[in-house]
């Protein structure tokens, strides 16, 4: 007697798959657009000169941009990936503009 076993996987959409990709790139921009700019501003704020603040910040926010890539793509709930992107970003954008107002 021989069993066949079907394995079944769990199929995503094309519409999830395309939803995913987007919040991927585009998210994970936005993401770390707020990362580059609060952390130069917190590097500049800590008595770093403007412009290795600068540099170091772009390497985090190269570091935030790929982590976050590829978390976006590895976890399951979808929402929660626009959410964290789409909110956090602006929302570390804006810490950002707070401290840099502080400073002047």
């Amino acid at each position: 007697m021989s069993q066949s076993t079907t394995i079944t996987t769990p199929s995503r959409s094309r519409r999830q798959i395309v939803l995913r990709v987007l919040a991927a790139m585009f998210g994970g921009y936005v993401f770390a657009w707020g990362t580059v700019a609060l952390a130069t501003c917190l590097l500049f704020a800590a008595k770093l000169d403007f412009h290795d603040a600068e540099f170091l910040g772009a390497f985090i926010g190269l570091l935030a941009y790929v982590t976050v890539f590829l978390w976006s793509i590895a976890t399951q709930r979808l929402l929660r990936v626009w959410i964290v992107l789409f909110g956090g970003g602006p929302l570390m954008a804006g810490a950002a503009s707070l401290v840099q107002s502080l400073l002047a």
